[in-house]
């Protein structure tokens, strides 16, 4: 009788899953198992349960599940008949999944590793990546070998037909590519652009020529292996893990089925901060995935608690987007029946909330600048996002979230196509944006947008525009702070010389405002036919992310104050509460998510035990931020469905959330 219910149950939630293009679209909440198989492993399915997993599933109630197929060790978890399978395995344990997902018409994915097989090159070393010193890669396959359609194209091929599953998550894709210096390589970039001198470092000429070409390589990669399955099984939904993030900002030219990653097992939250910002303007399906422990290498994996894990998925709900949470079986493939009972905690956590989260749209407040042009000049080849190339993106998103305000984050190319919503645009020392976009950013400011720019480049480069002109060198002080203390500008800000704009403040020689003072602004307002910039001649966004002060967070609130913020949207609340402005049908939904924690952490304390309950966050909404014609008539708080109440003043209103726990939406419907 307990097996009847829950088909009924799935019908309701997974109906006619099979008869949709695109099932994972609607899917909200999930689960991923993987165990990158190696040549050491001795018991791979030995304790795999049918029975364990219905109740699994009875219990997570996940939208979809994905599964264990080969991971970056290259050795399957699977018997296949085209690869190296594990010497370990005893039971297929796939195969158990697919028979009771099916059973039950939940959605099976695949884990699988692509770009990095380590077993493909130890048999195939002409499938390996070559180094500039000729060395071979022992991990990452080369995009003209012949490992797509000699391996990974027929072994997935295997897997959709033997197993009939419905997607693939693919791991170790764009992040586990480099370029590549075999001969094949080389040759094939000489024919497709006439280059012979072949670069070999960051500085050598042709070398973004050179990691173009690359790129170039994997879209295809990821073309022709979508292509192959969907030929196959159409509805087997084909995902690249991080393609087309922040790491892989270009504009979309494969129509992959989703997009999607995984962040990382200590911080996800400040991680996905980012990352989901990003996602939510694509325009395609997505998710971001949360590690259910955390990985010490001296005490290896600790389950995290269940407000650590809901603080992590939070920040993706926020955006509109879903999620899913990685857990480890034991090797031999049985689940462990605690750790069932925390995924079951953080799904319903989640669930409640859906009805008010999944699927909504942006409402425009701030949108920064995420420079693909930037991005690919200035990072590590070829899709590495760590390092200095972000902090600024970062830094600003940051800063504005600390200030109460909605932030997006924007690629040029999504950016220029609706810059004309946004009541300001934040371009944080982005020093390479083509003429085109700039032409657009400027039209922008001439039709009353608001725009921020930082960077010690803007008077050399956009001087004229900007009101300035540069002075020889750059200097290095204190920088003013509102009510009267100062605080170190940290990095160097570009002498300027104000012509037809208005300087803020002036950069100090020592600590003391008024008989420190230079003649020198950290920053300048200037009007542009209707609209306004803010120029900031430093980087003042870079050293945010990297020292985020409590007075850098004092000096950019007064510097909106005079670029004039009264049209956004805005919260008084802690720092740490983060404001998404999101809608959907007649409504508007104030998502507040809660970075707090109790106690503190450190690099040594990665758990968050406990977040603090945070009360009467009031929230200003100017009444031009609401549709034409349309006013409030109803609040409450979700999902508690607590009343607001809803004050009228002349040119907004207010309103005050009682309490904010995780994550909790100001629900406002309009009429």
């Amino acid at each position: 009788m307990r097996y009847f219910v829950f088909p009924l149950f799935l019908l309701l939630t997974h109906s006619l899953f099979a008869q949709i293009p695109n099932w994972h679209e609607d899917s909200f909440f999930g689960i991923h198992f993987d165990l990158h198989p190696n040549a050491n492993d001795t018991e791979l399915g030995k304790e795999v349960d049918a029975e364990q997993i219905r109740q699994f599933l009875l219990k997570v109630k996940p939208d979809f599940v994905q599964y264990d197929c080969k991971g970056h060790p290259g050795y399957t978890g699977y018997p296949t008949k085209i690869g190296s399978p594990s010497p370990g395995i005893v039971n297929d344990a796939l195969r158990v999944w697919r028979d009771v997902t099916k059973e039950m018409n939940i959605p099976l994915s695949i884990h699988y590793s692509g770009v990095w097989d380590t077993r493909a090159i130890e048999l195939n070393p002409d499938w390996g990546r070559k180094k500039q010193d000729g060395s071979l890669d022992k991990d990452n396959t080369c995009r003209t070998s012949e490992y797509d359609t000699k391996l990974m194209i027929p072994q997935l091929l295997e897997v959709v037909q033997e197993y009939d599953i419905d997607g693939m998550w693919i791991d170790g894709e764009n992040w586990a590519s480099y370029p590549c210096w075999c001969d094949r390589c080389k040759q094939k970039f000489t024919e497709s652009t006439g280059i012979k001198e072949i670069p070999m470092k960051k500085d050598d000429p042709h070398w973004e020529e050179w990691t173009a070409f690359h790129r170039d390589l994997f879209t295809k990669h990821v073309q022709q292996v979508m292509e192959a399955v969907h030929k196959v099984k159409p509805s087997c939904m084909v995902c690249s893990n991080w393609l087309y993030t922040m790491r892989q900002p270009e504009p979309i030219t494969v129509n992959v089925d989703y997009l999607s990653g995984d962040f990382t097992p200590s911080f996800g939250a400040q991680e996905a901060c980012f990352e989901a910002r990003f996602l939510a303007s694509r325009g395609k399906p997505w998710d971001l995935m949360a590690w259910s422990f955390i990985h010490s290498s001296s005490i290896g994996k600790v389950m995290k608690t269940v407000p650590h894990l809901c603080q992590e998925l939070s920040e993706v709900l926020a955006q509109g987007g879903s999620v899913f949470i990685y857990d480890n079986p034991k090797r031999s493939g049985r689940l462990v029946d605690w750790h069932t009972d925390l995924l079951a905690k953080a799904g319903d956590f989640c669930r409640e909330r859906k009805e008010w989260c999944f699927k909504t749209k942006t409402l425009p407040q701030i949108a920064v600048l995420h420079s693909e042009t930037t991005f690919y000049k200035e990072n590590e080849p070829l899709y590495h996002k760590y390092g200095a190339v972000l902090q600024p993106v970062e830094g600003a998103v940051t800063l504005l979230l600390e200030l109460g305000y909605s932030v997006d984050i924007l690629n040029e190319d999504t950016l220029t196509k609706v810059i004309s919503q946004y009541p300001v645009v934040v371009i944080p020392e982005r020093s390479s944006l083509p003429d085109s976009v700039m032409s657009v950013i400027k039209e922008y400011v001439q039709n009353g947008g608001k725009l921020i720019l930082s960077g010690t480049f803007l008077a050399e480069k956009y001087g004229e525009w900007l009101g300035v002109e540069p002075v020889e060198g750059n200097i290095k002080g204190w920088l003013p702070v509102p009510g009267g203390s100062t605080v170190p500008t940290a990095g160097e800000y570009k002498k300027i010389r104000s012509i037809n704009a208005r300087g803020i403040f002036s950069i100090l020689e020592n600590q003391e405002q008024g008989r420190d003072e230079t003649e020198f602004p950290p920053a300048t307002l200037t009007i542009n036919g209707k609209g306004t910039v803010l120029a900031i001649h430093g980087p003042f966004f870079r050293y945010y992310r990297t020292h985020p002060v409590p007075a850098y967070r004092q000096i950019i609130d007064f510097w909106m104050d005079e670029l004039g913020t009264e049209n956004l949207i805005q919260h008084e609340g802690p720092w740490y509460i983060e404001l998404s402005t999101r809608q959907r049908e007649n409504q508007l939904l104030l998502n507040l998510v809660n970075r707090g924690v109790e106690g503190y952490l450190s690099p040594e304390r990665h758990m968050v035990e406990n977040v603090p309950v945070v009360q009467g966050i009031i929230v200003r909404i100017p009444k031009v931020c609401l549709p034409s014609g349309k006013k409030p008539i109803r609040a409450y708080v979700a999902p508690a469905q607590i009343p607001l109440n809803i004050i009228e003043e002349q040119n907004q209103y207010i309103i005050v959330v009682p309490q904010v726990h995780i994550y909790d939406i100001g629900v406002i419907e309009l009429q």
